[in-house]
């Protein structure tokens, strides 16, 4: 049986994001090959895109496996067509940090490979996941925080609809909180 029919996908104009279940989470961790077999895509070298996102991998499939409910809720893969009918790259990857809270509000993050920055998938990737997010009732708004210096991630925001609301220290790390309701316009 093709697993992949039965998988939480959204779709944007060049991206197909693929939510994270824990399966995905499992082979990830296990079996790189097989993981990137299993969504379609070439096996990329360097994965996950940003480092210390390796060590919240063992998370991810322990949350995953206790609780499946979340599958969409956590990670995603970001996939961009290569060739026409051959396998897809895995350019980035991002998600939410759980379900909405009983406030309805989510956290969102993301990371692009470093040889796919700067070519507005990043923009097009948070805007699905934004999609997918507020396809749901429960959604009432969502954050998101980045470095003040981060200028590129602060573009990305402010382009899918997020207002700047003030620098916050987070474990010992000063960041900037964005936030997004659901019915705040995005940029064209």
């Amino acid at each position: 049986m093709d697993t992949r029919a039965h998988r939480l996908e959204t779709r944007t104009a060049r991206l197909r994001l693929v939510a994270l279940d824990a399966d995905l989470a499992r082979l990830q961790l296990a079996d790189r090959s097989a993981f990137f077999a299993e969504i379609g895509a070439e096996r990329e070298s360097a994965w996950p895109p940003v480092a210390d996102d390796a060590a919240r991998l063992p998370e991810t499939l322990d949350v995953l496996t206790r609780h499946p409910e979340q599958t969409g809720w956590r990670g995603w893969v970001f996939l961009m067509g290569w060739t026409p009918g051959g396998l897809n790259r895995a350019v980035g990857t991002g998600g939410f940090f759980g379900p909405p809270d009983a406030d309805g509000v989510i956290e969102i993050g993301y990371a692009m490979a470093a040889s796919f920055r700067e070519q507005g998938m990043a923009t097009e990737a948070v805007s699905g996941l934004l999609s997918w997010a507020f396809s749901h009732d429960a959604v009432q708004r969502v954050l998101a925080f980045t470095e003040p210096h981060l200028s590129a991630s602060r573009r990305v925001l402010e382009k899918t609809g997020f207002t700047d609301a003030g620098e916050e220290t987070r474990a010992g790390v000063v960041q900037v909180r964005y936030e997004r309701g659901r019915t705040e316009p995005v940029e064209a």
